[in-house]
C-alpha cells in the first residue's frame, strides 16, 4: 500500500528546483555562493538565518552536483507533508511466510556448488589451490618453527598442571594441530594445550578419581602426588582424560552444526578478565610447590593454598628455588624484550626452550637430579597409540560433563577472541560456527592419539602472527617439529627439572593477570568494576569451576538487569529545530504543557512491562507536577514552555490554558519488537488513559511492531489518525487538538504553515534528525 499524507495547505511553500526559500516562500534562483552559512553553535547544523535572529534567509550552496541535491533536500523540506504510518506493511500469513522462506533456503542450498559445501567444512581448501610455496612457505616455515621451539617445553609443562604425564602434552600439540590446519578457519591461531583448560581438566578428574582428596593433595620427593605415584589411578585418570577431549569435540561440532557461535557474547569482557584473573592467581600459585621444593596440599581456593604454603616454609629447598626463580626471571626477560624491540621478536618465542636447554645442560653436568631437585622422569620415545577404543563407555559422565562444559566456554572463548583478532589484521573472515566446528574436530581426533583437551593459545598464536604465518602451514609445520622431538629426542627431556616446568607455567599466566582491566573499568564503568571484582573474587575463593559458575550468572544476570531495566527518556523539542531530544541531555530543549512526550529505548516484553509502565506513571506525574509549579508562577527549568518568541502573542494564554495532561506521546522508533505481555499491557494503559481523559499517540512503530498492533486491534483502539511517522507530527495535532477547531494559536490538525509549530518548521534549516546516543533519524522529505 503506498505511503499516505496530507498535503500542505495553498499557503505552504511547494517545492522546486530553481529556487531557494525567502521568508517561508521560494523566491527567484540567486547566484550561488561558494561560502557555507554559519553553523549553530548549539547543534552544529547549517544556520540558515546566517546568525541574524528572527530572520529565515536562504541556505546558499554551490553549484556542485551535491550542492543542488543539498539545495533540493532543503525546498523539499520546507513542504512540511505529514505523512501516516502504513497499515498493512509487514502484512502477510503463517503460509505466505514460511513459503517465502522455504524458497529462499532453498534458492540459497540450490545456488551452492558440491565445492562450496567441501570448502565450507574443510576451510583449508580455500586457501590451499592458490598457495604461493614459493614465496609463502617460507613464512610459514619460520613461522611453524618459532611456535614449536616454544611449544615443547609449554606442552610438557600445561601437562604436568593437568596432572598427566608430560608427554601427554607433546600428544596434545601433535594430532590436534594437524587436524586444526585443515579444519580450522582461522590462518594464524596456534591450538594446543592451554593453562586454564588444564587447570579445569586437573579439578574436575581429581575429584573424580580422589573424591576425599587425600591422595592428591601431597606430594613425594619426587614431586609426585598419590594419582601419580599409583599406576592403576594414573591409568584411569588418562583415560578419562582422553575422554573429555572426546566430549569437548562431539559439543563443539554440534554446536557449530546448530550454528551456536553466539553463545560467548552473553560473556561481558568484565566477567571474562575477572575469570581469567582469578584463574591466573589460582595456576600460579598451584607451581609454587615446585619452585618452594616443599609439598605443598593442593587446593583449588586461594586461602587454603596460602595457608599450606606457610605452615610448611620450613621444608623451603633453596636449590629449586634458586633454579625456578632464575627461570622465571629469565623468561620474562626475554618475553619484554620481544616485545619491547621488534627486531629482536624472535627472543620472545626462544625463551622456553633456550631456558629449558640451559637448565638440562646444567642438571646434567652438575648431576643436580642425585641433589635433591626432581626432574621430569621417563617419557616414553614414539608416537602416541591409537585410543578410540576408550571412549565408551564413560561411567563417570555425570560429574565430568560439568567440567567438559566449562572447557568448552573458556576454550572457545579464548580461541575466538584471538582467531577473530588476529583475521582482522590479516583481512579475512572468521565464521564463529565454522571455528566450533575446527575446534571440535582438533579435539576429536586428538582423542584419538592420547591428547587432552586442547583451545587456541594467545601467547603462541600471537608468536604465530609476529613470525610471519600466512597459512595454515605453520601449524602443521609446528606439529612436525613436536613429532620429532617425540621419535628421537625425548630421552634429552628425563632430566629437565619440575621448577623449569613451574616457571614457564607461572610466566605464562603472568600474562592472564589483567589488572590494567580493572583500572580501566573502574575509571569508566563502576558497575563492570563490579562485576569484575566479583568473578575474580568468586573464582579464587569458591574454586575455578564455581567461579566459572559464578561468572556466567553474573553475565546472565548483567543482560537480565539491562533488558529488564531499559532505558526511557522524556524528550522535549531543541529550540529552532523540529529535533527532540532527551531533556536531561539537552537542558534547554523544550517541553509541551500537558503532553509527556516518551521514548522507549529497548523491544517491549515480558520481563520490562511493568517498568515501562511505571516510567509512564512517573512521567506523567511529573509533567503534572510542573503544571502545578507553572500555575504558581515558578519555573524550575527542567521542562518549560515554549519561550515567548516563539509563542508570539500567544504566549500569555498558552500560561494557564491547560491544567493537566491531556496527551501521552510514545516514541517508538527503537522498539524492535513487542510480545503479547506488552500488547495486555498497552491495551490496559490505553484503557486507563481513556477513563482520565488522555489520548495515546504513538511515533514510528517498525513494520513487525506496526504488524503486531493490527492483529491485535491496538491500532484501531488508538485510532490510526493518532499513530504518526515523527515526533514533531504529533506535537502538532496534540497542540491542535488541545485548541480545539479554533484554537488559540491558529495550529490545526491539516499542517497549515499558518499554526505556531509549521512556522516553526518553516524556519527551521533542516528536518533531519542528528542520530546520537540512539537516537532514531527522522527526516521529513
Amino acid at each position: 500500500m503506498p505511503v499516505s499524507f496530507e498535503e500542505p495547505s495553498e499557503q505552504s511553500p511547494s517545492s522546486s528546483d530553481d529556487g531557494f526559500l525567502m521568508n517561508g516562500k521560494l523566491g527567484a534562483e540567486e547566484t550561488p555562493s561558494s561560502t557555507p552559512p554559519p553553523r549553530n553553535r548549539m547543534t552544529g547544523a547549517m544556520d540558515p538565518s546566517n546568525g541574524t535572529p528572527g530572520s529565515v534567509s536562504p541556505a546558499r550552496y554551490d553549484a556542485s552536483l551535491n550542492g543542488r541535491r543539498r539545495n533540493r533536500i532543503q525546498i523539499d523540506s520546507t513542504r512540511n507533508i505529514r505523512y501516516s504510518v502504513p497499515r498493512d506493511a509487514g502484512k502477510h500469513t503463517v503460509g505466505e511466510s514460511y513459503a517465502s522462506w522455504q524458497a529462499k533456503t532453498m534458492r540459497h542450498y540450490r545456488s551452492r556448488r558440491w565445492r562450496d559445501w567441501f570448502t565450507t567444512f574443510l576451510p583449508a581448501m580455500r586457501w590451499l589451490p592458490s598457495y604461493s610455496w614459493r614465496g609463502d612457505f617460507t613464512k610459514d616455515l619460520v613461522a611453524g618453527l618459532t611456535v614449536g621451539v616454544m611449544v615443547i617445553p609449554q606442552s610438557m609443562s600445561y601437562a604436568k598442571l593437568a596432572g598427566l604425564p608430560v608427554e601427554y602434552g607433546l600428544y596434545s600439540a601433535l594430532v590436534p594441530v594437524y587436524a586444526y590446519s585443515m579444519f580450522g578457519s582461522s590462518r594464524q591461531l596456534a591450538v594446543g594445550p592451554v593453562a586454564l583448560i588444564s587447570l579445569l581438566l586437573s579439578t574436575s578428574l581429581t575429584e573424580i578419581v580422589d573424591p576425599t582428596g587425600e591422595l592428591s593433595s601431597h606430594t613425594d620427593g619426587s614431586g609426585k602426588n598419590g594419582i601419580e605415584s599409583n599406576p592403576d589411578l594414573q591409568a584411569k585418570y588418562n583415560v578419562l582424560a582422553i575422554q573429555a577431549s572426546f566430549l569437548v569435540g562431539v559439543i563443539y561440532i554440534g554446536m557449530g552444526l546448530l550454528r551456536l557461535g553466539f553463545v560467548t557474547i552473553f560473556l561481558s569482557h568484565a566477567v571474562v578478565s575477572g575469570f581469567t584473573t582469578g584463574a591466573a592467581v589460582i595456576i600460579g600459585l598451584s607451581q609454587l610447590k615446585y619452585i618452594l621444593g616443599y609439598d605443598v596440599e593442593k587446593s583449588k581456593v586461594l586461602h587454603k593454598m596460602l595457608k599450606s604454603i606457610f605452615d610448611n616454609i620450613g621444608q623451603f629447598n633453596w636449590r629449586t628455588f634458586l633454579m625456578g626463580t632464575l627461570s622465571v626471571l629469565a623468561l620474562l626477560m626475554m618475553k619484554n624484550i620481544g616485545k619491547k624491540y621488534p627486531r629482536f621478536k624472535w627472543v620472545r618465542a626462544m625463551g622456553p626452550l633456550t631456558v629449558t636447554a640451559f637448565t638440562i645442560l646444567i642438571t646434567w653436568a652438575g648431576g643436580l637430579d642425585e641433589k635433591g631437585i626432581p626432574v621430569v622422569g621417563d617419557i616414553p620415545k614414539g608416537l602416541p597409540s591409537f585410543t578410540a577404543d576408550v571412549w565408551t563407555p564413560i561411567p563417570e559422565i555425570s560429574q565430568l560433563m560439568w567440567s567438559v562444559v566449562s572447557m568448552v566456554i573458556v576454550g572457545f572463548m579464548e580461541s575466538i577472541a584471538i582467531a577473530k583478532t588476529l583475521a582482522s589484521k590479516h583481512k579475512y573472515e572468521v565464521d564463529s560456527s565454522l571455528e566450533l566446528i575446527g575446534l571440535g574436530m582438533s579435539n576429536f581426533f586428538g582423542a584419538m592419539f592420547q591428547s587432552y583437551p586442547v583451545t587456541g593459545s594467545f601467547s603462541r598464536s600471537a608468536v604465530n602472527n609476529e613470525s610471519g604465518a600466512v597459512t595454515g602451514i605453520s601449524g602443521a609445520v609446528t606439529a612436525t617439529l613436536v613429532m620429532l622431538v617425540l621419535l628421537f629426542l625425548t630421552p634429552i627431556f628425563q632430566i629437565l627439572p619440575l621448577c623449569v616446568l613451574a616457571a614457564i607455567v607461572i610466566s605464562g599466566v603472568l600474562g592472564l593477570l589483567d589488572y590494567t582491566e580493572a583500572m580501566y573499568l573502574w575509571k569508566v564503568h563502576r558497575f563492570d568494576f563490579a562485576i569484575w571484582v566479583m568473578a575474580c573474587l568468586g573464582t579464587m575463593f569458591l574454586g575455578v569451576e564455581l567461579g566459572l559458575a559464578v561468572s556466567v550468572g553474573l553475565s546472565i544476570l548483567l543482560v537480565l538487569y539491562e533488558s529488564a531495566y531499559p532505558h526511557t527518556a522524556t524528550l522535549g523539542r531543541l529550540p529552532g529545530t523540529t529535533v527532540y531530544r532527551n531533556i536531561k541531555q539537552y537542558p534547554n530543549a523544550k517541553t509541551c504543557d500537558g503532553i509527556v512526550m516518551m521514548r522507549i529505548d529497548a523491544p517491549i516484553y515480558f520481563a520490562n512491562t511493568q517498568n515501562v509502565r511505571d516510567k509512564l506513571a512517573k512521567y506523567e506525574e511529573r509533567a503534572r507536577d510542573q503544571l502545578k509549579k507553572s500555575a504558581l508562577g515558578s519555573d524550575s527549568g527542567d521542562e518549560s514552555k515554549f519561550d515567548e518568541e516563539e509563542q508570539g502573542k500567544y504566549a500569555a494564554t498558552d500560561a494557564t490554558g491547560v491544567t493537566d495532561v491531556r496527551f501521552v506521546i510514545l516514541e517508538l522508533s527503537p522498539v524492535s519488537h513487542v510480545d503479547t505481555s506488552a500488547l495486555h499491557i498497552l491495551h490496559d494503559i490505553h484503557k486507563d488513559y481513556e477513563n482520565r481523559g488522555i489520548q495515546l499517540c504513538l511515533c514510528n512503530p517498525n513494520t513487525e511492531v506496526m504488524e503486531r498492533f493490527r492483529l491485535c486491534g491496538f491500532a484501531d483502539e488508538v485510532g490510526y489518525h493518532r499513530i504518526f511517522v515523527n515526533m514533531h507530527d504529533a506535537v502538532d495535532y496534540c497542540l491542535a487538538e488541545m485548541d480545539g477547531e479554533e484554537g488559540l494559536a491558529g495550529v490545526d490538525s491539516t499542517g497549515s504553515s499558518d499554526g505556531e509549530m509549521d512556522n516553526l518548521v518553516t524556519s527551521s534549516g533542516s528536518k533531519a534528525e542528528g542520530n546520537e546516543d540512539g537516537d532514531v533519524v527522522e527526516e521529513k522529505i
